[in-house]
């Protein structure tokens, strides 16, 4: 069965259907309504000057120059306000203590998709339209069609997690701090068995999910690693003497790799970046920032200064600071993900 939403836009039936996904068209999005209720309104007052009693237009420059400006007005909403899983791309997840909040990237518009809800990382997988909670206890995952949950691995003490989404039947790597070890299941089977044991506690992970490389922080033993599960082959980014690392996150698009590090003696924060092979390293930005929360997209990198409730969109090339999103003032955040097509796969690749 296909679902197709519809909606009339400057006098213009606008259809919108992906399969057999059902593709929303979300009035309840403030920008969506207030900018859509104006776009309404200007067309009608355009058809009044611009079309004569035949409904032909009116040549002029001022009635073309308005209908073309209506009309990339009507593309730009359309992109924003229809579109398939639960926010429009590109948009960010933070987990609260007990909620999920989207921030779409356009529109900063602010809206809780999952709430009374707890557990400590998340990821997400788009292709099926599910969210992936861990907690110290289990790992559930969350249809986000009717916001189902079903918990799906049990026993277990997750730090972090990402998912291989590129296989047909799904892996998810999780890092267990005590047990000094990174486990796999595949999420056909849901059998937890160990993937390879580390130096010493690892903390946060991140995944390439076509180049098969997991990266990982040790912040007692100060290292961030990274290993090639086809060939095994195991480079160090950083082992520096006085500084722990802790938040991890790649550019699968320009195949860098992002990481937080503290110093341990003065507490200053540093965030770093390398290619994928150890080489090229920049400082990025120094501070107070939140260890654990860190995502890149674009030419963005988003992180939380640990006195703040807001989170920072910061350019990668010159560390300047373009934006503040604040996304709630009375709360502390546990996890963030990026969302957007070119991070996450729209199609799975099968078994690689």
């Amino acid at each position: 069965m296909i679902f197709i939403a519809t909606k009339i836009i400057v006098g213009i039936h606008v259809l919108v259907y992906f399969g057999t996904s059902l593709v929303v068209c979300n009035e309840d999005i403030p920008f969506c309504d207030k900018r859509l209720k104006e776009l309404r309104k200007d067309e009608k007052d355009w058809s009044e000057r611009c079309l004569n009693g035949e409904g032909e237009n009116l040549v002029t420059p001022s009635c073309e120059a308005k209908k073309e400006y209506n009309h990339e007005r009507m593309c730009v909403y359309t992109k924003i306000c229809f579109y398939k899983g639960p926010y429009a791309e590109p948009y960010l997840l933070i987990k609260s203590k007990s909620e999920i909040h989207a921030i779409d990237l356009t529109t900063l518009d602010t809206t809780v998709i999952i709430g009374g809800i707890a557990g400590r990382t998340m990821d997400i997988d788009t292709v099926d339209n599910k969210l992936y909670i861990a907690d110290n206890n289990s790992i559930s995952r969350v249809n986000l069609d009717d916001i189902c949950v079903e918990v799906i691995l049990q026993n277990v003490s997750v730090r972090d997690m990402a998912i291989d989404l590129l296989r047909s039947s799904r892996r998810i790597f999780w890092t267990e701090y005590l047990e000094k070890q990174i486990f796999v299941a595949d999420l056909g089977d849901k059998k937890k068995r160990v993937l390879m044991k580390t130096t010493n506690y690892p903390s946060r992970i991140a995944f390439d999910a076509k180049l098969k490389y997991l990266f990982w922080t040790e912040p007692i033993a100060k290292f961030v690693r990274r290993i090639n599960l086809v060939s095994n082959d195991i480079v160090t980014f950083a082992s520096r003497k006085f500084s722990k690392s802790y938040a991890i996150a790649v550019d699968c698009t320009k195949k860098r790799v992002y990481w937080l590090e503290n110093e341990i003696q003065s507490g200053v924060h540093h965030i770093f970046s390398s290619d994928y092979y150890g080489y090229d390293q920049k400082s990025i930005v120094s501070g107070s920032l939140n260890d654990y929360l860190l995502g890149v997209f674009g030419g963005s990198l988003y992180y939380l200064n640990n006195d703040l409730f807001s989170i920072n969109e910061m350019n990668v090339c010159n560390g300047t600071i373009s934006r503040n999103i604040l996304v709630d003032n009375n709360t502390y955040y546990d996890d963030l993900v990026v969302v957007h097509s070119s991070i996450q796969p729209q199609e799975r690749l099968g078994e690689l």
